[in-house]
């Protein structure tokens, strides 16, 4: 009876010093994990050269930060080396794709202020109305244009894809009316009562209705150049734009539009921002026909030259749609060979990239002003120039967030 009891002692002590050992074991095992871990990214890192760019963001990344005593005491250093830290992260772009995926398994629909919609949608946040800022930059802008009296103008607020496409959002989702908020700015640019405006939004749910042609790219904010075309063609019309010059048939031929697809896997800065991969957008060029060689583009702050509005090498890179015009810059000129007699100022946004080209057989010369990026005075430019035609052209997200428009209106 005591050998039964002492052998039963002595099985459960073997047993708990088995479970002891396979504790520590597991213990051992996720420690050296953990340090494997550790080091093994330390040592990526070390070995990975710092970026200065994220294509897959388009954005400049975090640097190291300098070592200072003033950093270390006010909290500044750890902040910054904790941006640094984030953006040069090995595998950065792979981990938050895994992420993402991971979240849309369980029915996730937002990463990052990106919606996921339905049919491979993707959608920006939108931007808040601020009614005093709206009425800042509308009276900058009316005091502008009656300033310029003799001149015609016109004033193009597109909307964002989340309202054209609204049954395509996430269905608890609410977005703003859009309709109601470019209204209510076109009542304010109604002071200027030559200002000639273009009702997009109708436009577009028209378009929406009647053919299943994109509007907007699926993976990135901007309009496509379909979308320009059809806003192009409402405002020629507006503005009776009709004498070309003799690059055409005759001096009042219409010049005829061709599209060519340059790219068929854009993923624009929705998709990067999402970590979504898996859409891929056509992005279209729209130029007039025999229009090859009859303008020259001056980019002055870089004091570049070309013949073309197209920049196939940007192609090449994450960010497909800077094939407008190779990017955003602060001042562009324009002269082309049309014998018409009209200029145009275009003070715009991205948006516009697309439909400059479409623009060339109705003007000798276009000035293409980006006031983000300015730092001439924009009054001396108007005066250096007699413009028949003044032209905004702004998404509606862009407007709202703007704190340069006005600005640049009173230099």
């Amino acid at each position: 009876m005591s050998s039964d009891k002492y052998d039963n002692t002595n099985s459960e002590r073997s047993q708990e010093s088995s479970y002891t050992e396979k504790g520590a074991m597991v213990a051992v095992a996720v420690i050296l994990i953990f340090l494997m871990s550790i080091f093994g990214i330390a040592g990526l890192h070390i070995l990975t050269d710092d970026k200065d760019f994220s294509e897959s963001e388009n954005r400049v990344l975090a640097d190291m930060p300098g070592l200072t005593l003033s950093g270390i005491f006010d909290g500044s250093f750890m902040k910054d080396f904790e941006s640094y830290l984030t953006d040069q992260f090995p595998l950065r772009d792979k981990l938050i794709s895994l992420k993402t995926y991971a979240d849309r398994v369980v029915g996730r629909d937002e990463e990052n202020g990106v919606y996921i919609g339905k049919d491979d949608f993707l959608f920006d946040s939108q931007s808040e109305y601020n009614e005093t800022q709206v009425n800042e930059i509308t009276d900058a802008v009316v005091k502008f244009t009656k300033s310029n009296k003799n001149v015609k103008r016109a004033f193009l607020l597109a909307p964002n894809s989340s309202y054209i496409y609204a049954d395509k959002l996430p269905r608890h989702l609410e977005m703003a009316n859009q309709r109601d908020q470019i209204r209510d700015i076109y009542k304010l640019l109604k002071k200027d009562s030559k200002m000639t405006w273009v009702n997009i939004c109708s436009l577009f749910e028209r378009s929406v209705k009647e053919s299943d042609t994109l509007l907007y790219y699926k993976t990135d904010h901007h309009w496509t150049t379909r979308a320009a075309k059809k806003v192009f063609n409402v405002l020629k019309d507006k503005w009776g734009l009709t004498k070309t010059g003799s690059i055409y048939e005759s001096a009042e031929a219409e010049p005829k539009y061709s599209f060519y697809t340059v790219s068929t896997t854009f993923q624009g800065t929705l998709s990067s921002t999402a970590g979504v991969h898996d859409t891929y957008d056509n992005v279209e060029i729209c130029m007039p026909e025999k229009s090859k060689g009859t303008y020259v583009v001056n980019f002055e702050s870089s004091s570049q030259k070309t013949s073309s509005l197209f920049f196939n090498e940007k192609l090449e890179h994450k960010n497909h749609y800077e094939v407008f015009l190779g990017g955003n810059y602060d001042k562009v000129i324009i002269t082309t060979v049309s014998e018409s007699p009209n200029t145009l100022l275009l003070i715009k946004d991205s948006y516009a990239n697309c439909m400059i080209p479409m623009l060339t057989p109705y003007f000798s010369k276009i000035v293409v002003i980006d006031p983000r990026y300015l730092t001439d005075s924009l009054d001396s430019i108007v005066k250096e120039n007699d413009f028949t035609h003044i032209l905004f052209l702004y998404n509606l997200n862009t407007l709202l967030e703007d704190t340069s428009l006005a600005q640049c209106l009173a230099s």
